[in-house]
């Protein structure tokens, strides 16, 4: 048990730390995407994950800061490896262990970007609110 517990924890850090260093860096001191000026030949330059909040799950990343939606993908990302990772270590058959990762990978990833999409419209909804209401009380 504390075995697995010791693979999750370093799985994940080191994840988390190969994915911030390669990947989130790159996207993070990119100014054009800094301001919100993506073009369409630039969405190369924007990470799947930002396109996939955008497009599949209708999120407007552009009223968030970027640099924390980035953090966070970051550590979703590298929860769903660290997970995928523990419970396919859980068997000792390599072939089996495969077929669990392959699995478990879809329902993973989709069901906490999800999530990720919920609360981030949740965020979203709450500023909107919040905005309206000093709009409203500033003109009273």
């Amino acid at each position: 048990m504390l075995q697995n517990i010791i693979l999750f924890l370093l799985t994940f850090i080191t994840i988390f730390l190969v994915y911030e260093i390669m990947f989130i860096k790159e996207y993070r001191y990119n100014k054009k995407i800094k301001k919100g000026k993506i073009s369409k030949d630039d969405n190369r330059k924007e990470p799947v994950e930002v396109r996939l909040l955008k497009s599949y799950y209708k999120v407007d990343i552009d009223k968030l800061n970027y640099s924390s939606v980035l953090n966070t993908i970051a550590f979703i990302s590298s929860l769903d490896m660290a997970i995928i990772i523990t419970v396919a270590c859980l068997v000792k058959i390599g072939l089996i262990q495969i077929l669990i990762a392959l699995i478990l990978v879809i329902p993973i990833i989709y069901s906490s970007y999800y999530l990720l999409a919920k609360y981030y419209k949740y965020k979203i909804n709450k500023k909107n609110i919040k905005h309206k209401n000093k709009i409203k009380k500033g003109t009273k």
